[in-house]
């Protein structure tokens, strides 16, 4: 049987290692795309955690300067007292890690000193005699020649010629015996070198409790506050209770009696009450009247019939104190050339159904005072509800009226402080007194003038003026020319971590809460 021959079968193909070199090839290749990709997006998301934690740190420091102008006037009344080097730390809300501060880089005075009004102007024949003599001036500035002596303008009693504060220059009219002379001197407006005699303002008609309303216990402990009304009973405020006279117009027919150990702030302004704000006050006051109310910033107190202000150390005390802030509205309120007025009689006489000019012979003339309702002038005063003032001064020195508050007469001093003992008293007007009818008596017992305050800073119209006895250590009746702006620099920071971050404000703020911001900067410093 013949065999077929078979040959071998071939071996089959083996890898000898070219689809390594393709998977090799394979992986350069997707390196070469997907590590690029990977790159970018880590440092994107790097970038972006390093940009949120900027955006949340710029943030935080824009919060602080917000919070800083959230309430202007406590603004000022924080920064006040700051200086170029000197800082005063700023509240700012918890958990954003910074820290606020502000000093003071640039001051405004109130008035071109130039075009100020006067500073004292009395209306009664001979009242002259009891102003003391004005002052003479040193070489060096010779400005303050003419101003308010020493005797009654205690800050110029100063080593340092360049130290003196001035209280402004009397009327050089005071005592004429033409009862009429300074009326043609007078403007409703403030004005360079004339008698300021302004217009009343309108009041709300409203019978105002004596005794004040209590605020809900708080942080800050008991407070005190009256709202502006009609005042037809006698106000004493004697104990140590913090008392707030709400911002806005207030008249009295009866006595403002401040004594004891009374700590009083009138209005919103330079000097903090006891209660947060006006709004605050007129929200929470327990058993408020529904008519309750506030108006601009300041008060002004009116008086007529036998109101008065009695400031006295009669009753038991070891300090007493009593400040008004400047009273001022909006730039568009017909009422704002009533700005800068703390204290105003009605002036005339009434008869029962309207008022009629003031007119003792070779003694005083004073005219009626109208009522500006808006841009509308309103000749009597009682068509207002307003009573002109039984206080009128005689042609003998003034004299205190004996307490209590029920022994007032005629001739009473419609502005009478007794200072008859140690006691501390500060006491503060910024604004302008126009009583052109009444008397303002200071009168100083044996041993009191040590820890005295006593400060009239806006100017005076007085029918007389007279300090009896021993004057306070520290006096000023006149007219200053207070700082009335500021411009603060505000800076807010973060206080660790990284990057650092600083907001730089310059903010100037005035004393009633207007505010602009000049300049805004925000910079940021990577951290070591």
């Amino acid at each position: 049987m013949r065999r077929r021959l078979v040959s071998p079968a071939r071996a089959e193909r083996r890898d000898e290692g070219s689809a390594f070199v393709l998977a090799l090839v394979t992986i350069l290749v997707a390196s070469l795309v997907v590590l690029p990709v990977m790159d970018y997006t880590m440092s994107v998301l790097r970038t972006d955690s390093v940009r949120s934690d900027f955006t949340e740190r710029t943030e935080a420091v824009k919060g602080g300067l917000r919070a800083a102008l959230f309430d202007p006037v406590l603004l000022y009344q924080a920064c006040v007292d700051s200086g170029r080097t000197t800082s005063v730390e700023l509240a700012v809300p918890p958990g954003l890690g910074i820290r606020s501060y502000c000093t003071t880089t640039k001051d405004a005075l109130q008035d071109v000193p130039s075009e100020q009004r006067f500073a004292i102007a009395t209306t009664q024949v001979g009242s002259e005699a009891m102003i003391p003599p004005n002052y003479v001036a040193e070489p060096e500035r010779p400005e303050l020649d003419g101003t308010v002596g020493t005797d009654w303008c205690t800050s110029m009693v100063n080593a340092d010629v360049n130290a003196k504060i001035p209280c402004g220059k009397p009327y050089p009219g005071n005592g004429n015996t033409d009862t009429t002379a300074w009326q043609a001197d007078t403007s409703s407006t403030s004005e360079g070198a004339v008698v300021f005699a302004p217009a009343l303002p309108p009041f709300q008609n409203y019978l105002a409790y004596a005794g004040g309303y209590m605020m809900p216990p708080g942080d800050t402990g008991p407070c005190r506050v009256y709202f502006p009304g009609k005042y037809t009973d006698d106000v004493v405020i004697a104990d140590s209770t913090p008392t707030y006279f709400v911002s806005g117009i207030y008249y009295f027919e009866k006595a403002l009696r401040i004594s004891g150990n009374a700590q009083v702030v009138a209005g919103t302004g330079k000097m903090p009450g006891c209660v947060e704000s006006d709004a605050v006050a007129v929200a929470d006051a327990i058993n408020a009247p529904f008519d309750a109310t506030s108006n601009g910033v300041g008060a002004t107190f009116v008086f007529g019939a036998n109101g008065r202000l009695v400031i006295d150390t009669v009753a038991s005390g070891s300090a007493m104190s009593f400040v008004m802030n400047r009273r001022l509205v909006a730039e568009e309120d017909p009422l704002r050339v009533l700005n800068d007025v703390s204290i105003m009689s009605v002036n005339g006489v009434f008869n029962g159904s309207a008022t009629a000019p003031l007119d003792l012979p070779a003694q005083l003339n004073v005219p009626v005072t109208p009522v500006l309702n808006g841009s509308v002038y309103s000749p009597d005063p009682w068509t207002h509800f307003y009573r002109a003032s039984n206080l009128v001064s005689t042609p003998s020195l003034p004299v205190a009226c004996a307490l209590p508050l029920s022994g007032v007469t005629a001739d009473c001093p419609i502005i009478d402080i007794q200072l008859t003992n140690a006691s501390t008293v500060t006491l503060k007007i910024p604004g302008y007194v126009s009583v052109p009818q009444g008397s303002v008596l200071v009168t100083g017992g044996t041993g009191s003038s040590a820890n005295k305050t006593i400060s009239f800073g806006g100017g005076i119209l007085a029918a007389q003026m007279a300090v009896d006895g021993e004057p306070p250590a520290f006096l000023q009746l006149g007219l200053l020319n207070p700082v009335v702006q500021k411009t603060f620099k505000i800076v807010t920071e973060t206080v660790s971590g990284s990057p650092s971050v600083r907001s730089i404000a310059l903010v100037q703020v005035n004393e009633s809460g207007g505010h602009a911001v000049n300049s805004w900067v925000i910079e940021t410093t990577a951290s070591g």
